[in-house]
């Protein structure tokens, strides 16, 4: 049996607008994402806890901070053509009611009419079963970023405000019906690439590489959400965003929490996929620590907007 292990190369967050639930996701590695876009690992609750308190020093930030409005993505049947230029399809442009893509060999390209999700797959390759793709035969994980930031540098597509975010890997494995014994038999690197506003990260924006045995290029992944500075509000400091955090709750698999510990507060924007109907781009808190339940402990995590004046939605 062969199987991939699905890698999360960033986290993003998609809130419930009922209030009820937060549902961690990320990229999956597999070709299911190519309209959904986004791997649903949850949900979990949001819990209140009653007593809250930190490890860390408070990060210092200036009191006010940039909003952004969003714009709009809708692709044209000529933007799909100019993208698949840029990765050298000449191909047919086939179309649906969701997206436009072209069937190459051995790449196929695939764009969203709405918002633009972009994905550029070696299908065969990209199955986690290519002889090619044995562990050995990758290069490290240095050598994956500089092949992957050479790939997107090369084709045009570096967003601007893009910057290196981590690198994680797709695996294989074949279990040996003998003694059982694990075998790994495949192994990718996806290096991620994660927009920045005002010099601060924006969750939920992301380019993405995977790269295979030999150095070669197995897919490319684009979920971009554009946006325009608006105008500048006052933010909440973060000690201001703990006790929000007070008020709202963690998002934690902990059951009945008694006790959270603060072990990352930062600032940064939420974005959600294009395509959904978000305004504005806000200043936001991640926050990040652990807690303790009755008979467990474990991890929570919550994001506040740090702009009250439009309201503490993150939309």
């Amino acid at each position: 049996m062969v199987g991939k292990q699905i890698a999360t190369g960033f986290t993003l967050l998609v809130l419930l607008v009922a209030g009820t639930a937060l549902l961690p996701v990320g990229y999956p590695q597999e070709d299911e994402d190519i309209h959904g876009g986004l791997e649903i690992a949850g949900p979990y609750g949001v819990q209140k806890v009653p007593e809250i308190t930190s490890a860390i020093a408070f990060p210092k930030y200036s009191g006010q901070a940039m909003v952004y409005r969003t714009i709009d993505t809708t692709v044209s049947k000529d933007d799909a053509l100019k993208m698949a230029e840029k990765f050298g399809m000449t191909g047919s442009l086939e179309e649906d009611t969701l997206s436009y893509y072209i069937k190459g060999n051995p790449y196929m390209f695939d764009i969203e009419r709405e918002g633009g999700y972009m994905t550029y797959t070696w299908d065969d390759r990209h199955s986690g079963v290519d002889p090619r793709d044995h562990p050995e035969n990758l290069p490290t994980d240095e050598e994956c970023r500089k092949i992957a930031e050479a790939f997107l540098t090369s084709h045009g597509l570096i967003p601007e405000g893009a910057v290196f975010s981590s690198a994680s890997h797709g695996e294989g494995f074949f279990l040996n019906s003998t003694n059982d014994a694990s075998v790994q038999t495949y192994k990718d690197t996806r290096v991620l690439f994660t927009g920045t506003l005002s010099g601060y990260p924006v969750t939920g924006s992301g380019i993405y590489v995977t790269v295979g045995g030999g150095g070669d290029i197995l897919k490319v992944g684009k979920r971009w959400r554009d946006a325009e500075p608006y105008k500048e509000f006052p933010i909440l400091s973060p000690e201001e965003a703990i006790e929000e955090l007070k008020q709202t709750g963690v998002v934690t698999t902990v059951g009945s929490p008694k006790k959270a510990v603060v072990e990352e507060i930062k600032l940064c924007y939420y974005a959600t996929p294009p395509g959904t109907e978000q305004p504005y781009l806000k200043p936001t808190y991640y926050v990040r620590g652990t807690v303790e339940g009755e008979n467990e402990t474990g991890t929570f995590f919550q994001y506040i907007t740090a702009v009250p004046e439009l309201g503490k939605g993150l939309y």
